[in-house]
């Protein structure tokens, strides 16, 4: 039983992580440039780009403890051989799924030129 609760854990873990790593994309955040750097839309303001990285911070923080608690809940108090490999597998996969999707999400290139449309000129 105490498996079945470490995978429910480490599913719900990897659900906030994959948010987490949508809403850095979609908020603009781009290690392409140089450094870590926050593409300029010219359709959205600070304020929405600012929410969303915190929304995506606060989920991969989640994510982390979600993921060691289904860590902790899996391999139990009596630390046999099979609960450690669950344990472990748990984890790495959680791991390769979430560190995969952020840096899929955040790998994108800041455009090279933005022109806005000609009726949105001053």
């Amino acid at each position: 039983m105490r498996i079945v609760g470490g995978i429910v854990l480490v599913i719900v873990a990897m659900a906030a992580g994959l948010f987490g790593a949508l809403m850095l994309g979609v908020s603009g955040l781009s290690w392409a440039g140089p450094g870590l750097t926050v593409i300029p839309y010219s359709d959205s303001d600070d304020g929405e780009r600012a929410i969303g990285i915190g929304m995506g911070v606060v989920a991969l923080g989640a994510w982390v403890l979600l993921t060691l608690a289904g860590f902790f809940v899996a391999r139990g108090r009596t630390r046999t051989r099979s609960s450690r490999v669950v344990a472990g597998i748990l984890v790495v996969v959680s791991v390769v799924v979430v560190l995969g999707a952020t840096i899929l999400a955040t790998s994108a290139p800041p455009p090279v030129v933005e022109n806005p449309p000609p009726w949105n000129r001053a």
